[in-house]
């Protein structure tokens, strides 16, 4: 049997109630929305905090965006906790889940339905309110596009729930369940998201001499991206260039096409890296253009700054994991994929850590993928340490 709220607590004095809170996590599982249409997710976690865990205060931010802020009593520093509210366009594969995705091409197959739901147990521990200080509970959207964090830390009601300390936590599989997984410096990579388009002129396929393809600039363009990255991706510090989207003509044996378009991401774990191998790239696609007779235009579809994690960030997560008696588990590396995330870590003080999730799960962005429940306790018990050390008076600050 479960326990119920007055059996679970962290502490003497914060209780959640587990039973609830994976009701709730199995509800957002069959109920996912993707980045930008978060709508009903925002409006269900609204509803519930309210239900449940009120605050003191729901703050409006970008999109589906908004923050709950639960204030201490007496003034002090602000702590804030950040959760994604969307899902990815990946199609569920799992048949013996009561609690599927009831909609086709859409599942929560990053976890963030794992992370609202530890949110939200966050939220009925601060039914006691700190003693001083602010906790601020962003539930942020769009993170799957980069775009998300930037635009609820440029929207002006942000202002009123600024930050000295943000922290956030991501699932992983692969790592012991319920390890702490942290390091300084970058601990998601910088990506880029970028589109190069040609645009020339149709031909007769008997002719192609009288129209301008864009098949061969295309192609030279791409490995030309091969050769960018040889000259940065080093052993100590990766980079990458990978096409992931060519597009062109049409299926007619008579029409030799005009136009056609490539996509690359580009990941470094330094920001300045990237821009520069992009730089590289659209030099070498203008000059192709030039070559065939093109015109050629650039757009950036998506853009996640590096996750940087400051030491004193890094400590403090490395003291809630012991005094959490978790696992820390310290890498020397980044992980490759992006985290919007990073886009705090670059105005706030703060930090992002990884919440093993198993050796054997399936893997992020995977069909077949599904968020632990037995992590919800553990990622509610890192969270309130945070809280804690986070508004003591040796926090830093």
């Amino acid at each position: 049997m479960l326990p119920t709220l007055r059996e679970l607590q962290i502490g003497p004095e914060l209780k959640f109630h587990l039973t609830q809170l994976i009701e709730l996590r199995h509800w957002l599982h069959a109920h996912p929305e993707v980045s930008r249409q978060e709508v009903e997710t925002a409006k269900y976690m609204r509803q519930f905090l309210a239900d449940y865990a009120a605050p003191d205060a729901f703050v409006p931010l970008a999109g589906a965006g908004f923050a709950a802020v639960y204030s201490g009593e007496k003034p002090g520093k602000t702590v804030m906790l950040r959760t994604e509210l969307d899902a990815l366009p990946i199609h569920e594969v799992n048949q013996d889940l009561t609690y599927r995705s009831v909609y086709d091409g859409v599942g929560h197959k990053c976890g963030h339905d794992g992370h609202m739901t530890i949110m939200a147990g966050v939220a009925q521990t601060l039914a006691k309110r700190p003693d001083e200080g602010r906790v601020v509970l962003l539930f942020q959207p769009d993170e799957e596009t980069g775009t998300g964090a930037r635009t609820c830390c440029l929207h002006p009601n942000f202002e009123t729930i600024r930050p000295d300390l943000a922290f956030a936590l991501h699932n992983l599989p692969g790592f012991p369940k319920g390890a702490a997984v942290c390091k300084t410096g970058t601990f998601a990579s910088a990506v880029k998201y970028a589109a190069v388009k040609f645009s020339g002129k149709e031909a007769h396929s008997a002719q192609p001499e009288t129209g301008a393809s864009p098949s061969f600039a295309m192609a030279e363009l791409t490995l030309k991206a091969r050769e960018i990255q040889a000259r940065y991706d080093k052993p100590d510090a990766y980079a990458l260039i990978v096409p992931i989207y060519t597009g062109m003509g049409v299926q007619s044996s008579g029409v030799c096409p005009g136009s056609g378009e490539v996509h690359y991401t580009l990941r470094a774990a330094d920001g300045g890296v990237v821009e520069r191998m992009w730089q590289e790239l659209a030099k070498e696609a203008r000059a192709l253009a030039q070559a065939y007779g093109l015109h050629v235009a650039f757009e950036t579809r998506e853009e996640f700054a590096a996750n940087a994690n400051s030491q004193l960030a890094f400590g403090m997560i490395k003291r809630a994991a012991a005094d959490a008696n978790a696992e820390f588990v310290s890498i020397d590396r980044p992980f490759r994929w992006g985290e919007d995330f990073g886009e705090i870590t670059q105005r706030y003080e703060g930090g992002m850590f990884g919440l093993g999730a198993g050796e054997n799960q399936p893997d992020l962005h995977n069909p077949d993928y599904d968020f632990p429940d037995d992590l919800i306790v553990p990622g509610i018990t890192m969270f309130s340490n945070l809280i804690r050390l986070s508004l003591s008076e040796d926090a830093g600050h």
